[in-house]
């Protein structure tokens, strides 16, 4: 770890305590509110099937809805490929294990079924227990249901979300800094956007690296990678382990390295932290930044 003038006015005055520092700082949530339901994708997606959903809905209530089902598949093959959403399920293709092996059952969309496989569309309808809540009208409208639907599949999101959440963060911070000092900068940058951008070669550890962020000062190129942990796992200590390598590999070039990372997950994996903190130039979190560490290390050229 570099020793940076900016500590003294945190209060901290060796690389021991600069560690205790960023573990001490560390945020328990960069949760905003849009982070819990993404309703433009949500609506978009029930939008996009309303009307074969509203053709469904013509059977809540029915008796002999088995039978109704396979009519209304003859006259608006459309309705098929919803079947699985109504289940809250991704996808066309769903492998069922039965008395006597496993059966594959297909719901993609096609102009017309023969009878056989509507048969064995409307039997799964069946017993999954679909045709039941549609008939005894557990639900009222399928459209608003699966709206709830969509919200659920949409929780599965959020863990992706977690690190898009923190790169949006992290770049208000690098925008900003750009801005006021006349630097450039990218999000999501390979070493070929590098290249034509700023003109400057990376050596990367893997064909596919794409870098949050790079910086250009024109004195100093630096580059980020950027990630938040809310809870443990085998992750964080490769992870750390990652950084560090990578550290090694772009410093022999003259470029910085900053990885800036938070969240409580790091309390349960302290050692590979430490290790990676005292073996790389800077690692720090969110209120290190808003301290003004990051200005101060590319404004100085550190």
């Amino acid at each position: 770890m570099k020793y940076i003038e900016k500590y003294k006015s945190m209060g901290i005055l060796s690389e021991n305590a600069a560690y205790e520092y960023l573990l001490a700082n560390l945020k328990d949530t960069i949760r905003t509110y849009d982070f819990f339901v993404a309703w433009d994708k949500v609506l978009g997606n029930v939008a996009q099937i309303e009307v074969a959903l509203n053709i469904m809905n013509t059977l809540i209530g029915k008796e002999d809805i088995a039978n109704r089902l396979k009519q209304l598949i003859r006259e608006y093959p459309e309705v098929v490929p919803i079947i699985p959403l109504l289940i809250a399920v991704r996808g066309k293709s769903i492998k069922v294990a039965d008395i006597g092996g496993d059966i594959q059952y297909s719901f993609v969309k096609k102009k017309k079924y023969d009878e056989k496989e509507i048969e064995k569309i409307v039997s799964f309808s069946e017993k999954t227990g679909l045709l039941k809540i549609i008939s005894d009208k557990s639900v009222k409208n399928l459209v608003d249901y699966s709206i709830g639907v969509e919200v659920g599949l949409d929780t599965n999101a959020r863990k992706n979300r977690s690190g898009t959440v923190m790169e949006n963060l992290i770049e208000v911070y690098i925008k900003a800094i750009c801005e006021k000092h006349g630097y450039r900068y990218l999000s999501q940058a390979t070493a070929a956007k590098i290249k034509q951008k700023f003109g400057k070669e990376v050596s990367t550890d893997k064909a596919d690296r794409h870098f949050d962020f790079a910086l250009d000062t024109d004195a100093m190129l630096y580059i980020f990678e950027v990630n938040y942990y809310g809870g443990g796992g085998s992750k964080l200590k490769s992870v750390a382990g990652e950084f560090s390598n990578l550290f090694n590999l772009v410093k022999n070039e003259g470029i910085g390295f900053i990885w800036v990372t938070d969240g409580g997950g790091w309390l349960t994996a302290k050692r590979p932290l430490s290790e990676t903190f005292h073996a790389i130039d800077y690692v720090m979190n969110i209120n290190m930044i808003e301290q003004g560490l990051l200005e101060e290390i590319v404004t100085k050229g550190l």
